[in-house]
């Protein structure tokens, strides 16, 4: 998601979906850490980025990798991983960068664009959403 800031335009090309997957992130930068990242929720997601709630401040243009627990995404995948489906530890990875950071919530919410993604991660992920905006449709006309 960006915003943009002096005319309060919206610029999202994507759908967002409010979802609290858990996230895993770490910031890239040199020398590499050793540790684990920074565990959080995402706060909503699309095909081009997500935002968390973070309790810890990022920069705009910091790069960080994004690993988010999506139970049932190999099921939206195209390829052979749809036949091995295991929806307790199903992951899509990927490199971001942090577009826009402000507090929320005693903390921080941080909006980031994925800027490297596995394209079959990137497809079962807009199908997932895609189906779940289609689902949300259907059930407002009934």
């Amino acid at each position: 998601m960006t915003t943009g800031k002096a005319s309060g335009r919206e610029n999202r090309r994507h759908g967002r979906l409010n979802r609290t997957f858990t996230v895993e992130v770490s910031t890239l930068s040199f020398p590499m850490s050793g540790g684990r990242g920074l565990e959080t929720r995402c706060y909503d997601i699309s095909a081009g980025g997500l935002s968390i709630e973070s309790s810890k401040s990022f920069n705009p243009g910091d790069r960080v990798q994004a690993r988010i627990n999506i139970p049932m995404l190999n099921k939206f995948s195209p390829s052979f991983f749809k036949v091995y489906e295991n929806d307790a530890e199903q992951y899509l990875t990927a490199i971001a960068e942090v577009i826009w950071c402000k507090p929320y919530s005693g903390g921080y919410l941080v909006g980031m664009r994925y800027i490297n993604v596995d394209e079959d991660q990137a497809r079962a992920l807009a199908g997932m959403i895609n189906k779940a905006f289609r689902q949300a449709a259907e059930g407002n006309k009934a």
